[in-house]
């Protein structure tokens, strides 16, 4: 079995953000791989876990995409050059 947790911290506005993008898929599961999203005071956390190592790389990869946007598009926004 391999698990892990990612632990994010920052503005609320920007954690509410994050919990958007992956709150669709909050309830995403198989047979080899599933995660969870919780709010905790002041942080994130995102808890992994999988049956396979290939599969823990694909749940992993899928949520650091995600992550990857919100962050892009944060800053965008923060610059003043966004939506």
């Amino acid at each position: 079995m391999f698990s892990s947790t990612i632990e994010i911290k920052g503005e609320k506005t920007v954690l509410d953000a994050y919990f958007s993008a992956l709150e669709p898929e909050q309830d995403f599961e198989t047979e080899r791989a599933s995660y969870v999203i919780k709010k905790a005071k002041g942080k994130l956390l995102i808890k992994v876990s999988a049956k396979d190592a290939i599969a823990f790389r694909a749940v992993s990869s899928s949520i650091a995409g995600l992550l990857a946007i919100v962050d892009r598009t944060v800053k965008l926004v923060k610059s003043g050059k966004g939506l």
